[in-house]
């Protein structure tokens, strides 16, 4: 493999972890329009308790008063990517920890890995089907939580 094709597949991985951040901050945010950016057209994710369209999940995020938007805030602390780029297809694994005020005194808690297939647009990359494979989850006490509005 000479250097250029190399340095097409970095920038490749590069944009690829720039993307899965930029769902992240978009979930964190409760931006609907950033979210639906970071998606194609014909995406399907999978969260094992929500499973939909793009436009399905940015609901989801956006206006769920029994969850999400009930939280002070939502945030997520990402971990390494593995990717592999295949000309206008790439598989990924990123590593995550999710954290979400449930109630004053109360914290949900994920730790697990986002499983991708991205498909490379005129524009750029997008991710066609999210798996979230869940390692573990619960509630914690939340001593000292942090007001919400911070991350928003």
């Amino acid at each position: 493999m000479g250097v250029a094709p190399a340095l097409e597949t970095l920038a490749d991985k590069l944009a690829l972890t720039e993307l899965v951040a930029k769902l992240e901050r978009a979930v964190d945010r409760m931006d609907r329009q950033g979210i639906l950016d970071c998606y194609s057209e014909k995406s399907f994710d999978d969260h094992g308790r929500f499973r939909g369209s793009r436009e399905e999940f940015a609901e989801f995020i956006c206006n769920n008063p029994g969850f999400t938007s009930a939280s002070k805030f939502i945030y997520h602390l990402m971990g390494q990517s593995v990717f592999e780029v295949e000309g206008d297809e790439a598989w990924g694994e990123s590593y995550f920890a999710y954290w979400m005020q449930t109630s004053p005194d109360r914290l949900y808690q994920s730790i697990g890995r986002y499983l991708d297939y991205f498909e490379r647009a005129e524009d750029g990359w997008r991710i066609t089907y999210r798996r979230v494979v869940m390692e573990w989850d619960g509630t914690l006490a939340a001593e000292n939580a942090v007001p919400g509005g911070h991350f928003r």
